[in-house]
This record gives C-alpha cells, sequence and structure tokens, in this order.
C-alpha cells in the first residue's frame, strides 16, 4: 500500500507541477533560433482606415515613454519602403521579410559579415565602411535583419534575463513586429575599439562620434538618440542606425528632426 501511495506522488509530481524550462540562450540572428512557446502579447489591431489616424510630430509624448499605446496599428507603407514607420504603434505583419536580403559580406565589412541586409544599402554601406576605414575608423556589425520570429526569440531573452519585467524590457528590446531589424535596413555597429560588442561604452568610440558626423552622407541615421527617449519610446542606442537613403538622411538632417518624428512627417 505504501508503495503504491509513493508511485502516485511521483507521477503526481512528474506531471502535474511545473516543469522548470531550460535558460533561453543568446540570440544569433545569423542562425535564426527561435524558441519552441514564444511569448507574444496579443495587441489589437484597430480596424479604422490608416489615413483617419494622426501621426505626425505633433503626438503627444508620455511619461510613461516606454509603454505601447492601447491601440496598435498596421504600418501604412509597405515594409519595403524606405520610409515605412515601424515603432510603438505601427507594427509589420508577421509574415513580411524583405526579398532583397543579402550577405553583409558584400559591403567588405571586417566583422559581422554573415548577417544579413537589404541589397539596397550595400554600396552606400560599403561606401561608408571605405571611408571610416581610410580616417582610421573601425567599423563592425553586430547585428541586422532579424525575422519576426528571431525577435520574439530575442524579446523573450531578454524577458528571461530580467524576472518578465515587461515594462523594464520595453525601454529597450522592441517587441516582434515592432523592431526595424524586421526590415533589414537596420544595423547595430560596433569596433573593435571595445571588442566589437554591444553596449553602451560605444557611445564613447571614434567610431561612434565619426558615424554621428558622416553616417547621413551614405544613408544612415541613428534611430533612438539621447533624450528623445519620450518620442522614440526606447532608451538611447548610440549604436542603431536605419538606413533611409541619401537623400532622405540629407533632408532629414536639414530639417532638424529627428528619425521617429521624420517618418511621422511622411507617414
Amino acid at each position: 500500500m505504501i508503495k503504491i501511495l509513493v508511485i502516485i506522488l511521483i507521477l503526481f509530481f512528474f506531471f502535474f507541477l511545473p516543469q522548470k524550462t531550460e535558460d533561453m540562450k543568446w540570440v544569433n540572428d545569423e542562425n535564426e533560433v527561435v524558441v519552441k512557446k514564444p511569448f507574444v502579447i496579443k495587441e489589437p489591431i484597430d480596424s479604422t482606415p490608416i489615413e483617419q489616424v494622426k501621426n505626425n510630430v505633433n503626438t503627444p509624448t508620455t511619461n510613461d515613454w516606454w509603454k505601447y499605446p492601447d491601440v496598435i496599428y498596421e504600418t501604412k507603407r509597405n515594409g519595403n519602403d524606405l520610409l515605412v514607420l515601424v515603432n510603438k504603434q505601427y507594427k509589420l505583419p508577421s509574415t513580411y521579410a524583405p526579398s532583397d536580403l543579402v550577405r553583409a559580406s558584400n559591403s567588405g565589412i571586417r566583422r559581422g559579415e554573415n548577417y544579413y541586409l537589404r541589397n539596397i544599402l550595400i554600396t552606400d554601406l560599403t561606401d561608408m565602411i571605405n571611408s571610416a576605414n581610410s580616417e582610421g575608423i573601425d567599423l563592425s556589425i553586430v547585428s541586422g535583419y532579424r525575422s519576426y520570429q528571431t525577435q520574439v526569440s530575442t524579446y523573450n531573452y531578454w524577458l528571461s534575463k530580467n524576472n518578465n519585467n515587461v515594462e523594464y524590457v520595453d525601454t529597450f528590446s522592441a517587441r516582434p513586429g515592432h523592431s526595424q531589424h524586421q526590415l533589414g535596413t537596420a544595423i547595430d555597429f560596433s569596433s573593435s575599439e571595445i571588442g566589437d560588442v554591444l553596449g553602451d561604452s560605444f557611445s564613447n568610440t571614434n567610431a561612434s562620434k565619426w558615424l554621428i558626423e558622416n553616417a547621413y552622407k551614405y544613408g544612415f541615421v541613428i534611430s533612438y538618440p539621447k533624450g528623445y527617449e519620450s518620442v522614440t519610446g526606447y532608451k538611447y542606442e548610440s549604436w542603431h542606425y536605419r538606413y533611409i537613403g541619401k537623400e532622405n538622411a540629407l533632408e532629414m538632417k536639414n530639417s532638424g528632426m529627428i528619425l521617429e518624428n521624420y517618418l511621422r512627417s511622411k507617414n
């Protein structure tokens, strides 16, 4: 009788109590690793015609800048459009993927050659890298294109590392569909100055200072500048640049707008 009770207890603990899941490993964009049961926050998609939604430089900001709005809209422009607005209010479809992805190695980058980027930016990226090298500036790539599913894994990873604190993670990691990396035109840069790692220390490098002064000449602009968290919805990221084309980047620079407001004025 005692043996039977012991067996019943063992079966109960095995089948009915929560099992500890494996710790998530860092997601490598190059390998497109995806978790088995991803965490995804379901967001309501409003059916109001996009033209009726006011989304311009006058959009009110909030002290709770990291929060997502109550209603989420799908992007008005196609993801292939260099000026598509992707932020915390506008998201890309889970099925969107660029059709012209190529290896970053086509640009001659020293590190990060296996990441994928849109072919439309490769020529300008190559010119920028060569120009930087000629001035003694070393650039590397530590993140490029991420699929929707890879962003699911990336977001999950940061949740697992921060006790599932959604509000904290939302300050620096985009939820699936809301990441510029899904466009294939966003790049996270680093440099040998800091061991080719991703982090806040990049802001103090010569590479970062060079990008601030020169990236726009090649069509690249910083996405999340310092001091504009209440507008962009994300912490300052000195390493995160997005390609919008040389003419657009020059127009944006001359306008004095940051990327978020520039894109709002175009959408």
